[in-house]
């Protein structure tokens, strides 16, 4: 059997998301289970439960019965940082050759996170954006959060010397 080329694990920090968790999976596990049934990606989600005082575990571990390519982490503490660190010390363990983060809010959707997939190439990393011609969000942002949003993207900017438009975006890969 030809083997596939290209494998990802997915984190998704999850934090309180038990009213959203269930489509987040929903849609990710359909969407990359056809790639790789066409054999065009294999990949894993793994999803790090962070503290939740929620059902968030419980529909994860559901879901986790039916679907071999997802994995969880229950940690009893932590923030995002924290929760994506030890998605990727879980990463580490398996085969793959990409790893990457989204947010469990489905901000950016499968295929908006597989054009990150295609679009990597020799790069170490990806970082998708909110600001760049053509990105759509939805649902659009206050007109003070997009302010907000922006002067603290300018400030660690500055802060860090970086070129990246959009570096509090919820999806990357490296």
């Amino acid at each position: 059997m030809e083997k596939i080329k290209e494998k990802i694990s997915i984190i998704i920090p999850a934090y309180n998301e038990e009213k959203r968790i269930g489509k987040t999976l929903e849609q990710n596990l359909k969407f990359f289970k056809e790639l790789q049934k066409k054999k065009i990606l294999d990949f894993e989600i793994i999803v790090v439960v962070n503290g939740s005082r929620d059902k968030t575990i419980d529909i994860v571990k559901e879901f986790s019965k039916k679907n071999k390519e997802l994995k969880y982490l229950n940690l009893k503490r932590g923030a995002k940082g924290y929760a994506v660190i030890e998605g990727f010390k879980e990463a580490l363990k398996s085969d793959s050759n990409l790893i990457g983060f989204k947010d469990a809010d489905m901000a950016t959707s499968p295929e908006a996170y597989y054009d990150l997939i295609k679009n990597i190439g020799n790069a170490d990393g990806i970082i998708a954006s909110r600001y760049v011609d053509g990105a759509i969000i939805n649902p659009k942002p206050t007109l003070e959060r997009r302010i907000a949003s922006r002067i603290y993207n300018l400030f660690i900017r500055f802060l860090f010397f970086l070129p990246y438009r959009d570096t509090q975006c919820g999806a990357k890969i490296f």
